[in-house]
């Protein structure tokens, strides 16, 4: 079973080594865990290309797609987070959303964010890119599978859901990407050797524009 059934899928990457090599040296920010709102660097931009392409070919994106969101995780000795079981519902936007259906609008380092609706929210593919190995030691990501296809949750409704399937741990080697609906349930712990766990995390929406325009569309 597969991203459909399951929520999310592992995949080898296919990135050349030098596009790897330079997004570990340049995009992210030390003595930072996270580093948001990358899509306007170079570097990310040509990666969120290539793997646009890849996951075409693959199937896994319908029709034409933007990447709207791009993140920088790191988990070292000084960033040894983790962070509860939750679903990915903010997303950030040009300005803040006033049509029907958007909700929970907050601004953050001078970005605006808000919920989408819930069948915007099912148009978007997050794709994990590892640049580190990520081992069980490395406070890899946790889902739920199929916990995607139960709409939006309230927190008071997760403890069910969790109840209702087994977790599975995601690791994955250098290179390889962890593709996931942003509305699988998923956690992080902290890593129990910590050295570089580096991500980059890209987000993608396929399907008409929605009523508020995104921060970026690359």
């Amino acid at each position: 079973m597969g991203l459909q059934e399951n929520g999310y899928v592992i995949l080898p990457a296919r990135l050349p080594a030098e596009m790897l090599r330079g997004l570990r040296e340049t995009i992210f920010t030390p003595g930072l865990a996270g580093t948001r709102c990358l899509l306007d660097d170079a570097g990310v931009q040509a990666a969120a290309a290539a793997l646009r392409r890849e996951l075409s070919l693959a199937g896994l994106l319908d029709g034409p797609a933007t990447a709207i969101q791009a993140i920088a995780f790191d988990k070292t000795p000084g960033t040894n987070w983790k962070v509860g079981w939750h679903q990915d519902l903010m997303f950030p936007f040009a300005a803040p959303p006033t049509a029907a259906g958007f909700g929970v609008v907050a601004r953050k380092d001078g970005i605006d964010y808000a919920r989408p609706p819930a069948e915007v929210l099912e148009e978007l593919l997050a794709v994990r890119l590892h640049l580190d190995d990520c081992g069980p030691d490395n406070g890899p990501l946790r889902v739920v599978p199929g916990s995607h296809r139960l709409g939006i949750l309230a927190s008071d409704a997760i403890p069910q859901a969790l109840a209702a399937a087994a977790d599975r741990t995601c690791t994955a080697w250098e290179g390889e990407l962890l593709v996931m609906r942003p509305l699988i349930l998923h956690t992080s712990s902290r890593a129990i050797r910590p050295g570089h766990r580096r991500v980059l995390h890209l987000v993608y929406h396929s399907g008409r524009p929605p009523a508020a325009a995104w921060h970026r569309a690359v």
